[in-house]
């Protein structure tokens, strides 16, 4: 029982240093729904239904990689727009397995986003200010605006 604590321990730390420390992934602004875990998951179902093209297409499943990366830890999905400029959004939950229990929230964020025409991930901190408004507007816009429609409920912005 020791021992399982310990893991536990060392793996939210771990998980912990790997989402803040510099040189990793980052975030664009969290989004909080009020809302279950469970309840987002069958939003983004839902979305994915209706709109099959926001799936990544067969031409860049290669570059959905991120376990082989390290971070198969991460609860995530991939948003895919055709439309110029053509990217990918990699979209996780925040927090760990304890938030996720939380029934009356739960945050996700975009952790980095694919430029069609370099075929190259890149994080906020490689954009400039107006393409990072951009980039979560769009998100907000075509991704976000739908999880609340099919969830009847409002998302706060957390801005960080």
């Amino acid at each position: 029982m020791i021992l399982k604590n310990k893991i536990k321990g060392w793996g939210l730390l771990v998980t912990a240093c790997i989402i803040s420390c510099d040189g990793t992934l980052g975030g664009f602004n969290t989004i909080s729904f009020p809302k279950s875990k469970k309840n987002i998951e069958n939003a983004i179902d839902t979305l994915y239904s209706n709109y099959p093209d926001y799936r990544i297409p067969d031409k860049y499943k290669d570059f959905d990689n991120w376990s082989k990366s390290g971070y198969d830890f991460l609860d995530t999905r991939i948003f895919y727009f055709s439309q110029a400029p053509e990217e990918m959004y990699y979209v996780s939950f925040v927090g760990d397995e304890e938030a996720f229990k939380d029934s009356t929230h739960i945050d996700i964020a975009i952790r980095a986003v694919f430029v069609g025409n370099k075929k190259k991930w890149f994080k906020q901190e490689d954009f400039s200010k107006e393409e990072e408004s951009r980039i979560q507007a769009r998100f907000n816009s075509e991704i976000i605006s739908k999880l609340e429609r099919y969830t009847k409920s409002k998302a706060k912005d957390l801005g960080y």
